[in-house]
């Protein structure tokens, strides 16, 4: 459908600009997705979570192509716009996770913690994202460097979320830390 409203010059409104790119992504049309979202981004009328949405989906996109940087502006800029949403904290961890970046990605996963889960706004939610991916996260983060008994702890809370899904490795609960380890805070 937009491709035919294109073809035949009649220009996309913010909102369908949006959702264009997100078809273009779902497509794995990564490059014209990024082309997209950036024009929908300096649209001064678009819906506060439309650009937010836009802004989660041009990281991801970035991400996919490689663009690392990139990446982690998209997601930065999505904070200029709003207060932090878990899944923008979320994406921001996973960068510093893989840049064996721990202390950051730690902030970025517990601030994904404390991000509100108001649903009421009419954005994305992914109520992982409130929970079990930064527990899990951060137990991974904690491990790598080397506090161990805080990795276990995030890694209780991450089976908590999940009612002690198959995903969480059935560790036994005996010996949860309740503090966290003082040579990594």
């Amino acid at each position: 459908i937009y491709e035919k409203m294109l073809a035949e010059n009649e220009p996309l409104e913010p909102r369908h600009q949006l959702y264009y790119g997100r078809e273009l992504f779902y497509h794995q049309k990564y490059q014209e997705t990024a082309d997209v979202l950036e024009a929908f981004l300096e649209e001064p009328d678009a819906w506060t979570e439309n650009r937010i949405d836009a802004c989660m989906i041009l990281g991801q996109c970035y991400d996919k192509i490689g663009k690392k940087e990139r990446a982690l502006e998209a997601f930065l800029y999505s904070l200029t716009l709003d207060i932090p949403r878990a899944e923008i904290c979320c994406e921001i961890g996973k960068i510093f996770l893989e840049r064996s970046w721990y202390r950051q990605a730690a902030y970025w996963y517990g601030q994904a913690l404390t991000a509100s889960s108001e649903k009421k706004k009419g954005g994305f939610f992914m109520t992982e994202c409130h929970g079990f991916v930064p527990y899990m996260q951060l137990c991974v983060c904690y491990d790598r460097m080397g506090c161990h008994e805080q990795a276990f702890f995030f890694h209780k809370k991450a089976e908590e979320e999940k009612h002690g899904s198959e995903t969480t490795f059935g560790i036994p609960a005996e010996g949860v830390p309740g503090s966290y380890c003082a040579g990594c805070s």
